[in-house]
């Protein structure tokens, strides 16, 4: 309760403006107390990314004085004591402007210190996952399907309701109703109608992402990618898995046929008022930078990962168009999460812009064969970044030097297996020569392990 109080009238007095004092009045109107020099106020603030959410912790670094009190208020919230030393957390939960203010009152005396901070990434719950295919074009990107769907209870009579919401681009919701099915074909979703015009001629790939607030039981979901008006030409019609959280269902090189697109699911024997969110469904002709369903990305936390623990050295050199060098990027991080933002003046030309972050430690053994992924996003395109998995010590021996366009906030994903090793230390080599200045970077999940 004193607490509480003693907050409220010092909110009170910053809300009304305090008197300043004069350091030479020593009248016997002058309210006392000392002066507070600016630079005594200090702190220090980390972050945390977790599922869901990021956490900002804040410690009050401030100098101790004689008669100064410290208050922190975060958001415009109110003012809440803060002694020098101590610390406090701040959670968000979705994309926007962070403020903190830290402030110092003495009895004649306030001054304030704020800080700010965007969360402006894509949503924390899709951070450190891949998220789907982004090799080719995408033949869904205009796709406006109509949304349809049979769910029914377990006579087969029908007629229940899902309650639909949103587009599969942004994220079609649905929730499984009361009384509804568990046997396969029960709680049928169609996507269907205005689709792209498939050739039986070349082959495809396709990933559909799929959300779900709580895990699935028995064999998951059906994902049916298939030809409209006949349900026996398809790419697959096997079911998945689907545990709480993002899942991703991945189906490479595909035979494709003549005819539109659809694409049909199957929720049968998920819980009555679970929801599940359909989004990021993607189909391009093949191309060989898209992984196969098995490897499209390793899991960073394997045990099988010998970067996961492993000392990180990071160097940079960034050049203006003259190859002077001399840029210095804002980069930190570590092998699950490295972040760089693009420095001011940078040139435009391959190996301007290079990123190396290096493993001299590791020993990739050239007795063994080697699979290794990383997954990048960057907020604005970079055009033709250079991606090359290499020996640290030596620039011409690698998996690969490959080129790739990438696209403002979709996630690449980069898998390169059954690789030669080369007895030393490794180094991920990436160039973001082109990109724009202030572009943040995001570099995830690094992973090396053994075929």
């Amino acid at each position: 309760m004193k607490k509480l109080l003693y907050s409220f009238i010092v909110t009170g007095m910053f809300a009304f403006g305090l008197t300043s004092c004069d350091p030479v009045d020593s009248d016997d109107y002058s309210l006392g107390g000392n002066t507070i020099p600016q630079e005594a106020l200090s702190w220090n603030v980390s972050q945390t990314d977790e599922a869901k959410q990021t956490t900002f912790t804040i410690t009050n670094n401030s100098q101790l004085l004689d008669g100064v009190t410290y208050y922190v208020s975060t958001n415009g919230a109110k003012l809440t004591v803060f002694p020098v030393g101590a610390s406090t957390d701040v959670t968000v939960k979705s994309n926007g402007t962070v403020a903190f203010a830290l402030y110092a009152f003495s009895a004649c005396d306030q001054k304030m210190l704020t800080w700010t901070t965007d969360v402006d990434w894509f949503t924390v719950d899709e951070d450190l996952q891949w998220l789907g295919y982004t090799e080719g074009n995408d033949l869904l990107e205009d796709w406006i399907p109509a949304n349809n769907y049979w769910f029914s209870p377990s006579d087969w009579s029908g007629g229940l309701n899902p309650n639909f919401d949103g587009d599969i681009h942004s994220g079609l919701t649905l929730t499984i109703p009361e009384n509804c099915g568990s046997d396969q074909w029960q709680a049928q979703v169609h996507l269907e109608n205005n689709g792209p015009t498939l050739s039986a001629g070349k082959t495809y790939d396709f990933s559909v992402a799929i959300e779900a607030s709580a895990d699935m039981a028995g064999d998951g979901v059906t994902v049916k990618p298939q030809k409209q008006g006949d349900d026996n030409t398809f790419f697959s019609d096997a079911r998945h898995p689907i545990k709480k959280g993002l899942n991703v269902i991945s189906l490479a090189n595909c035979q494709g046929f003549d005819g539109p697109f659809k694409l049909a699911l199957d929720f049968a024997g998920a819980p009555v008022g679970a929801q599940y969110t359909i989004k990021r469904v993607f189909l391009t002709e093949h191309n060989a930078a898209n992984a196969t369903g098995d490897t499209w990305a390793f899991d960073f936390k394997s045990d099988n990962n010998i970067l996961k623990e492993a000392t990180l050295q990071p160097e940079f050199w960034f050049s203006p168009s003259n190859w002077s060098g001399g840029l210095n990027p804002e980069a930190e991080g570590t092998a699950e999460l490295f972040e760089v933002v693009v420095p001011e003046g940078m040139g435009g030309d391959q190996w301007q812009g290079q990123i190396h972050l290096r493993f001299p430690d590791v020993n990739v053994a050239s007795s063994k064969k080697w699979n290794f992924s990383v997954v990048v996003v960057a907020d604005h395109d970079i055009p033709g970044m250079t991606v090359k998995p290499q020996q640290n010590d030596n620039d011409n021996v690698f998996f690969s030097d490959d080129r790739h366009d990438v696209a403002a906030n979709v996630p690449s994903s980069f898998v390169y297996t059954s690789q030669n090793g080369f007895d030393s230390g490794f180094q991920l080599c990436l160039d973001v020569a082109g990109a724009a200045a202030g572009t943040k970077v995001k570099i995830m999940g690094i992973y090396l392990g053994e075929e």
